[in-house]
């Protein structure tokens, strides 16, 4: 079983925009060997993995590498990009599988958690399907967030098995929105759950799975597969956010972060968590300057110094904030 699984990774009919990860999907041949990533590099890619504080040193420690202009091994580049998927920053993840061209097994090991959302293309019934953001023609770090305009892409992925059923899978991204959709080939019923991801500057606003709406864009959609109905479509769509904070990186940071660093306000009930204390970790790993965690309702004396002030008390787009940082920290600490 095991065998299966490994060639299906490397033997799958998959055809991406054009892009760097696309030239590195396409250094993948027949002699390829499957990269076993190690325990700790796979860990990142879950959701979970940051509520502990590990692995914020962890990413902390390869944004200090990249701003030391160190370039990271193969299981580090690996661990990039599952720690971008992690963080909601799918085209960001792209950008480091672009950049294991010279590592084809590792791209042969990444690929799936970038195009279904788990470590093998072979899922069983009810799997949960949550596919990244196709790629970018360039760099993430060289676009406008803010314009409320797409990049149209698409995927194809031929010939997968989810269950009982083998079908061909298409992402694109238009004008209109995301369309998922699932080209039933051959077998019998299948299901699985999609959650569609967002672009960093959007949200979704609706989601219609075989034209019938979901009650909610966000969260899990049932899609029933079935020699019956040829095509099943998932669409959403989306709409700008209105961005009521810098995201672009600067150049050079200016004297007050020089001098102070940053100070990260977050609600008392936040202040020893690692999303809070492992940020500010990831900040001082991206900008080699000091990063501190500070309450909102103790606000400094007047006469203290302090630094750039970063708000993550409260409110609903602390989780789109939080997303947008930690891949402007990124940019950073490459572009250093």
């Amino acid at each position: 079983m095991i065998a299966l699984l490994l060639c299906a990774a490397l033997a799958v009919d998959l055809k991406l925009p054009d892009s760097a990860a696309a030239r590195a999907h396409a250094a993948i041949g027949p002699s390829t060997v499957l990269s076993v990533l190690p325990p700790e590099v796979l860990a990142a890619a879950h959701p979970s993995y940051w509520d502990a504080e590990p692995g914020w040193r962890a990413w902390s420690a390869r944004l200090a590498d990249l701003r030391g202009q160190r370039e990271p091994t193969a299981d580090e580049r690996a661990q990039l990009a599952l720690s971008a998927l992690s963080q909601g920053r799918g085209e960001d993840a792209w950008k480091h599988v672009g950049d294991l061209q010279a590592h084809p097994g590792h791209t042969a090991a990444v690929l799936p958690y970038l195009l279904v959302g788990g470590p093998t293309l072979a899922l069983a019934d009810g799997a949960l399907f949550a596919p990244a953001l196709p790629p970018l023609a360039g760099d993430p770090a060289r676009r406008t967030l803010g314009l409320g305009v797409l990049e149209p892409r698409e995927w194809w992925l031929r010939g997968i098995e989810i269950g009982a059923a083998r079908v061909d899978v298409r992402f694109a991204i238009d004008n209109s929105g995301l369309q998922l959709e699932f080209h039933h080939q051959g077998g019998g019923d299948a299901r699985v759950r999609v959650v569609l991801p967002e672009p960093l500057d959007m949200q979704l606003s609706s989601v219609y799975v075989d034209w019938e709406r979901e009650p909610e864009p966000s969260g899990e959609h049932e899609v029933l597969l079935s020699p019956e109905a040829p095509v099943m479509e998932v669409h959403g769509s989306v709409r700008p956010v209105e961005r009521r904070w810098p995201c672009a990186a600067p150049l050079e940071l200016d004297a007050r972060a020089r001098a102070h660093g940053f100070e990260l306000v977050v609600a008392e009930s936040d202040a020893r968590k690692p999303r809070a204390t492992g940020l500010a970790l990831a900040i001082a790993g991206a900008t080699g300057l000091g990063a501190r965690v500070r309450c909102a309702n103790a606000p400094p004396s007047p006469a203290d110094a302090h630094g750039i002030v970063l708000d993550f008390a409260a409110g609903p787009e602390r989780a789109r904030k939080l997303r947008q940082l930690l891949s402007t920290l990124e940019h950073y600490a490459e572009e250093r």
